[in-house]
């Protein structure tokens, strides 16, 4: 009986070129034309193979079970340009089990243009790999924007009463060049129960780069109405500006148990903000630990309800940890690192905050109930001792004044983080946040602080080597030791291991493994170093490298 299943359920493998025909069979040698036939046509699990070319087509994706991809070596572009009928480039609603890989979509210009959208009752969707851009409200450049005036890159609609969107993977995908009008790049809203968005670049659009999104009414429950149990990792976000209001790289507006990890956002109008604009909601639990924010234009975090309890809700039960926070507020705006407006039983800790020339480290609204700010580090290179801060509506002209006013930040110290290149120091250089030998980061964190079993600072080693390291790198004296194995073959055969060297079953900080798989100069990284149960290696798939472009920093 499982062989007669397994013969019903056979994938199919379809192939589609722009001088095929619709009226062909879609195999390699006779292709189907377009992507909407593919769609309609293609069986239970069957993969369409999209090759080079332009498809000036939008696709309402109308079955589930069906991954679209490009042909292997082949770059399709999917274009809307000049196709109005339909918001979304590629639209699944109520359909699951659906993957886009490997895609080029762009040119949709029009209201609520769309380049992927995803709503209902939908499970299993993977978009990765793709590029997106050129997602515009208005062909007008100079448009002016409103509510009413919207474009998203990829937005996906939690709408289901009940069921939410579960297992959600929005992975190594490019959105750039995108006008916006009063929506994101890259969004998640309403009913969507475990997601993961990560390694994913966003950039050059003009509004917030990666949302996180409840309370606004999606759902009609509205006690399922929160994008909640989310992972944001690995992302790198930067010139996400709007010119009507201040957006952030990252942003979470009534979200709920949401890790954000080991992102780089820079030159957005926030690094992060963790916010809930809607009156009456809150967003709840959410951790923003081994990141990365420099250059933004406000600062590098903001933390609460701007305008509670009239004018908005209020964050609760949030932690800020272990970050790198490098001269934000380019504009001046007197913020400085961070802005925190109204949040209870918050935690800011272990994290570095090196000042911009303006000294300032917060600005701190009155209303922060049971913050626990402290076990951090603080620089600049102007006079470091004389920081300014604005802390519950009293002004600190000295980090003495400020420890001494502040009850929760005696372990605070003011100390040069000694990064491995002065970040910033020439515009050609890119920035290396990495600690070295002298930093005064190093072991100046809680000492009673316990990584997550799953938490790795920014290069993934080990969180932790003694005490905790402020920032988001964990310094490790020792050399950094790659295992790289080439082909196939049986892991404990010594020779398939460069040096023939085969790793231990647990690896340690400084360790890690690179697998090619097939020979051919590109390698997989690991994600995962450290085996927790200590009896076996575990090798997981994750970003593709090429060793000869790899840099590694302790």
């Amino acid at each position: 009986m499982l062989f007669w299943a397994n013969l019903l359920y056979a994938q199919t493998n379809y192939y589609i070129a722009v001088n095929g025909n619709d009226n062909n069979n879609g195999s390699s040698a006779t292709p189907w034309k377009t992507i909407q036939y593919g769609v309609t046509h293609a069986g239970f699990n069957d993969t369409l193979n999209i090759s080079s070319g332009t498809f000036n087509e939008k696709i309402n994706i109308t079955r589930s079970n069906i991954y679209i991809r490009n042909r292997s070596g082949n770059t399709p572009l999917v274009s809307g340009a000049g196709i109005t009928f339909q918001e979304a480039i590629f639209r699944i609603s109520d359909q699951s089990n659906i993957t886009l890989d490997g895609l080029e979509i762009a040119n949709s210009i029009q209201l609520d243009a769309q380049g992927i959208l995803v709503d209902g009752n939908a499970q299993n969707i993977a978009i990765k790999n793709c590029s997106i851009h050129d997602i515009h409200f208005s062909s007008n450049p100079g448009a002016t924007v409103s509510s009413s005036k919207n474009a998203q890159g990829i937005i996906v609609y939690g709408t289901n009463a009940s069921t939410a969107i579960s297992n959600l993977k929005i992975l190594n995908n490019t959105l750039y060049n995108c006008r916006l009008g009063y929506s994101e790049g890259l969004a998640v809203n309403g009913n969507v129960d475990g997601f993961e968005i990560i390694g994913n670049s966003v950039h050059d659009i003009t509004n917030i780069g990666i949302d996180a999104i409840g309370h606004e009414g999606t759902c009609p429950t509205a006690a399922n109405d929160q994008a909640r149990n989310g992972l944001i990792k690995n992302n790198t976000t930067y010139n996400c500006l709007s010119a009507y209001a201040t957006s952030g790289g990252l942003y979470v507006d009534g979200g709920k148990n949401i890790v954000i990890e080991n992102n780089i956002s820079y030159q957005n109008g926030y690094g992060i903000e963790i916010g809930c604009e809607n009156v009456g909601k809150t967003t709840d639990n959410i951790i923003v630990r081994n990141n990365i924010f420099y250059g933004n234009e406000i600062c590098a975090i903001a933390l609460g309800g701007y305008a509670y309890p009239g004018g908005s809700g209020k964050v609760i039960n949030c932690t800020i940890r272990n970050n790198t926070c490098f001269k934000n507020d380019y504009s001046d705006n007197g913020t400085g690192e961070l802005y925190l407006t109204y949040s209870e039983n918050s935690i800011i800790q272990n994290n570095i905050f090196y000042l911009s020339a303006q000294n300032i480290l917060t600005y701190a609204e009155l209303g922060q109930p049971s913050l626990n700010f402290n076990y951090n580090l603080i620089y600049s290179e102007n006079s470091p001792a004389n920081m300014e801060a604005d802390w519950n509506g009293k002004p600190y002209t000295s980090f003495a004044a400020f420890k001494t006013g502040t009850s929760s930040n005696a372990n605070s110290i003011i100390g040069n983080p000694q990064f491995f290149i002065d970040p910033l120091s020439s515009p050609d250089a890119p920035p290396n946040f990495h600690l070295t030998f002298s930093s005064a980061a190093i072991n100046a964190g809680n000492p009673s602080f316990v990584p997550a079993v799953t938490e790795r600072d920014i290069d993934n080693e080990l969180r932790k080597s003694s005490i905790v390291d402020c920032g988001a790198d964990e310094y490790y004296s020792s050399p950094l030791v790659i295992y790289t194995f080439i082909g196939n073959g049986n892991w404990n055969v010594a020779a398939n291991w460069i040096n023939n060297t085969i790793p231990p079953t647990t690896l340690s900080g400084n360790e890690l493994i690179i697998i090619d798989p097939i020979a051919n100069g590109e390698c997989i990284l690991n994600v995962e170093q450290h085996v927790e149960n200590n009896s076996q290696l575990i090798i997981n798939s994750g970003k593709k490298i090429k060793v000869s472009n790899m840099i590694i920093n302790n």
